[in-house]
């Protein structure tokens, strides 16, 4: 039992690894397939653009992105909060078929320009615009625009990467953490009691952080939370579990008594989440 124990917990820490090793990040490229990658399955919807994908602006200069979409009744084109969209200015942030906006009369078909301003920092930035259809969960088709604003060439930001990303980072390593303690635990209690409690003290300290800085990020992309409420009310409800868990697990080891099963809790929790929170970036609803 307990190497089978074992196996499962070296099966997540080297699943984290792996997603570290081939730097996977919170805003991925999605890729020509996105729209039909599993959580868009929907067909029918498309958008083609006159505009080059490469954009040269100058600082706080305005420039013009012509999209012409097609879809089914109800479709609509719409400016989200991903990528660096909400540092730029945009004239509108949804056109819907036949609606303010759609300069073509006729069903089924939007074309419309979007005039955008740039920001007043020099630096390549990223724009996306989404066409998608009124399904639960909607079908979608994009168009991605690097844009260079003010001349900027490009660098290895190291610091933005992390900060960027750092939800992911902190919760790697608080499961990373949580997992390495929990396996010493196993191999020998009485040696590696004092570890197992530094690890898992330093994983609960970690979410706890990680906590806090999520719940603006959350606020911010509320729209896209909705699109998928059940995924990610999973993920929530799982999270307080978890939470609870690691809290009633720190607290008993504190007053000397060994209790296993909320420290396994915590860590299925925690990591069931974590892969479940890749998995969401990489099928366009998570952020």
């Amino acid at each position: 039992m307990k190497k089978k124990i074992i196996g499962i917990l070296l099966f997540f820490i080297g699943f984290i690894l792996v997603v570290f090793i081939f730097n996977t990040n919170a805003y991925p490229g999605y890729g020509d397939t996105h729209s039909s990658a599993g959580c868009h399955p929907g067909t029918g919807v498309d958008i083609e653009t006159s505009t080059s994908s490469t954009i040269n602006a100058d600082l706080s200069s305005s420039f013009e992105i012509s999209i012409t979409a097609t879809g089914p009744s109800g479709f609509s084109v719409v400016v989200l909060s991903a990528d660096n969209n909400d540092l730029f200015t945009f004239n509108q942030s949804t056109v819907t078929d036949g609606g303010a906006g759609d300069l073509d009369s006729s069903t089924g078909t939007i074309r419309t320009v979007f005039s955008i301003t740039a920001p007043d920092t020099s630096e390549i930035y990223t724009i996306i615009i989404i066409a998608k259809d009124s399904g639960s969960p909607p079908a979608i088709a994009f168009k991605r625009f690097n844009v260079n604003v003010g001349g900027a060439t490009a660098e290895l930001d190291v610091l933005g990467f992390v900060f960027d990303h750092l939800n992911y980072i902190i919760g790697g390593i608080a499961i990373v953490s949580l997992a390495t303690a929990t396996i010493l635990y196993q191999i020998n209690r009485e040696k590696y009691t004092k570890i197992h409690g530094l690890l898992a003290g330093t994983s609960l300290i970690l979410t706890t952080i990680n906590v806090i800085l999520i719940v603006p990020a959350t606020v911010k992309v509320i729209g896209t939370v909705a699109q998928a409420l059940n995924l990610h009310f999973l993920h929530i409800i799982l999270g307080i579990i978890g939470y609870v868990a690691a809290i009633i697990a720190f607290l008993a080891g504190l007053s000397g008594h060994r209790t296993r099963i909320p420290g396994f809790v915590a860590l299925g929790c925690w990591t069931f989440n974590y892969i479940q929170g890749l998995l969401l970036i990489f099928w366009g609803v998570g952020f």
